[in-house]
């Protein structure tokens, strides 16, 4: 196997610090957080946090997805890919705005119904003001991937890890939860221009600067639909549940389902670099019309890579995980150990077919993604809503819960594996098809123009 080169080795270690501290920085403000306000509030402020979430996952298109396909190809037809990407990232700009505004409305309204306690409702308020000022950090986050600019990508997300981790730890010593929440949000704010400045600022070294505005190219919407949809599936798996779990269970619930994930999350966090690495490299081989042997390597080498290293977490974990829980949040929580193994397996299992995340969408099939974690959703949901009929027990709940994501995850994975062979197996040496992902019976507007 050929060792990658210098520039990838950077760029990998860049952004793997920047997981690193994504999740890390933000599991030692929720043990703060659970030490300091208890199960109760702490498991509010999450549930405050998912709903927020769902709110901008379904309301939010989610265009970087679309600016990683399109771009590209943009640029490959008319030399203005920059132009796209500007109209892109004005566009989510406007729209967390307003999904903001709609949001807080939305509180403003439970409020005046009475439907939940005052300290909620503003938990609520600034969760969604949090969410609104991270809006646009996906679309500038692929301004930086179509540059070729990963690397000072990931230094700026540790940045701003550190910034929201100090403001909210310092907000929870000085006033308690709400200054926790407020803090996160002031950090959002701060970083929000800073991203989109960046950005805008390396595409433009990359590309060259925008010109006049492009028109839409062709498939984009029903593209944007899938892959929108998609992200709101996807984050069932995460937001999404710890909101069910709210409803069903309570903030207890919510709070062990939040801990055990942290060793989970931290996982797939080293994980995410290689997928934020292989989107432009397959989009570009597409773009270009590439041969598929390259992509087949790549796939092929990253679940190698990461089956070793799930196998290896996993072997360190076992024998620590329950000293660790109950040492970083509390004798009480040692028993969520067995909960936080399982998620732990779970995420090494998945992390042998991260590129599952990129490959269907670089290739224009964004309802293969669309359907395959429609599938994934709808099998935790009821996973955690049978866990919680079979075993009422918050720690019992979540144990049968994290048996089931495992057993999806093993089932999921075998699925990717041999999807990727059916996907990729007619031609090693064979171009992709240029007009991969067209909606059927599109019409196509000139060259380059009728991919989806």
């Amino acid at each position: 196997m050929r060792l990658p080169g210098r520039r990838h080795l950077r760029t990998f270690t860049s952004l793997s610090g920047a997981g690193v501290g994504e999740a890390l920085l933000p599991a030692l403000s929720l043990m703060a957080l659970v030490r300091l306000t208890g199960t109760h509030v702490s498991g509010q402020v999450i549930f405050a946090q998912s709903v927020a979430g769902v709110w901008f996952l379904l309301l939010d298109p989610c265009l970087e997805n679309a600016a990683q396909r399109f771009v590209p190809m943009e640029q490959e037809r008319s030399g203005r890919g920059a132009s796209l990407f500007a109209g892109m990232l004005r566009w989510d700009v406007l729209i967390g705005v307003a999904v903001t505004g709609a949001g807080l409305a939305v509180v403003a309204a439970v409020r005046l119904l009475g439907l939940a306690p005052a300290e909620v409702q503003l938990m609520l308020a600034l969760a969604v003001v949090t969410r609104g000022a991270m809006a646009p950090y996906g679309t500038a986050s692929a301004g930086f991937a179509l540059a070729d600019r990963l690397q000072g990508l990931g230094l700026l997300r540790l940045g701003c890890a550190v910034l929201s981790f100090g403001l909210s730890v310092g907000g929870l010593l000085a006033g308690g939860a709400l200054l926790y929440l407020a803090g996160q949000a002031v950090a959002a704010a701060v970083m929000a221009p800073v991203y989109c400045a960046l950005a805008t600022r390396v595409l433009r070294a990359g590309l060259g600067p925008p010109g006049p505005r492009v028109p839409m190219p062709a498939g984009m919407i029903p593209f944007l639909l899938k892959t929108s949809v998609g992200t709101t599936v996807a984050g069932v798996s995460d937001v999404g549940i710890l909101s069910f779990a709210g409803f069903i269970g309570g903030p207890s619930l919510v709070t062990i389902l939040k801990i055990a994930s942290a060793p989970g999350r931290f996982y797939a966090n080293l994980a995410i670099p290689i997928a934020a690495m292989l989107y432009p490299r397959i989009s570009h081989r597409i773009a270009t019309d590439a041969g598929t042997a390259a992509v087949r390597r790549d796939m092929t080498r990253t679940t190698w890579l990461f089956t070793v290293a799930g196998a290896v977490t996993v072997a360190a974990a076992l024998p620590v995980i329950d000293d660790v829980m109950g040492l970083a949040y509390g004798h009480g929580y040692a028993r969520a150990g067995g909960v936080a193994m399982l998620l732990l397996a779970a995420a090494c299992v998945k992390g042998m077919v991260l590129w599952s995340n990129v490959l269907p969408l670089a290739l224009g099939r964004a309802g293969w993604r669309l359907a395959y974690l429609t599938a994934e959703g709808v099998c935790f949901v009821a996973v955690l809503a049978v866990a919680h009929l079979a075993a009422p027990e918050v720690f019992r709940t979540s144990l049968v819960y994290g048996w089931g994501v495992l057993a999806a995850a093993v089932a999921g994975t075998g699925f990717w594996i041999v999807s990727m062979r059916r996907v990729l197996a007619d031609d090693r040496s064979r171009p992709l098809d240029p007009d991969a992902g067209r909606i059927p019976g599109e019409e196509t507007a000139g060259a380059g123009t009728g991919r989806a």
